[in-house]
């Protein structure tokens, strides 16, 4: 019989604690967005319809690491900087001129390797940076939507 009211009270409390996880699951991600672990799904919450891709070479064809031009692309499921999360999951890259969703335009583009070239002496005095847009085409199907290319300078 103990054994039993034992039983019980442990099944209570269990089912009272489930109840009060799946309440606060429903309740904080609309009113907080980002606190782990009742984080909005940023794969539903954040969809893309272009992406914008880098490439950055040096005047003798060699690979430019995007981070160090500000091009890189920013962590997908970190929370933006002015939610709870701040800083996200414990990662927090440079600005970058690249936001995933939007594609930037060639003078932000230049604005943010041109700052780059200028701040870090290690970097080559010029870069050819290529931004290919992908998307969606007149059939659905993934598409090159737009190809472009620039050499700047110090």
């Amino acid at each position: 019989m103990a054994g039993d009211a034992a039983t019980q009270s442990g099944a209570r409390w269990e089912r009272g604690f489930v109840l009060s996880l799946a309440g606060l699951m429903l309740v904080v991600p609309p009113i907080v967005r980002e606190l782990y672990p009742f984080s909005l799904p940023s794969m539903f919450s954040r969809a893309i319809d272009r992406l914008a891709v880098y490439e950055a070479k040096d005047p003798r064809g060699a690979p430019v690491p995007l981070e160090r031009l500000r091009l890189h692309v920013p962590e997908w499921h970190d929370p933006p900087v002015r939610t709870l999360g701040r800083a996200g999951y414990g990662r927090k890259k440079p600005a970058s001129a690249h936001v995933l969703g939007e594609v930037a335009s060639a003078a932000e583009v230049q604005r943010a390797v041109r700052w780059a070239l200028r701040r870090d002496p290690s970097l080559p005095a010029s870069v050819t940076v290529t931004q290919t847009v992908l998307g969606r085409g007149d059939d659905g199907a993934l598409a090159v939507l737009s190809r472009a290319e620039w050499t700047i300078a110090r």
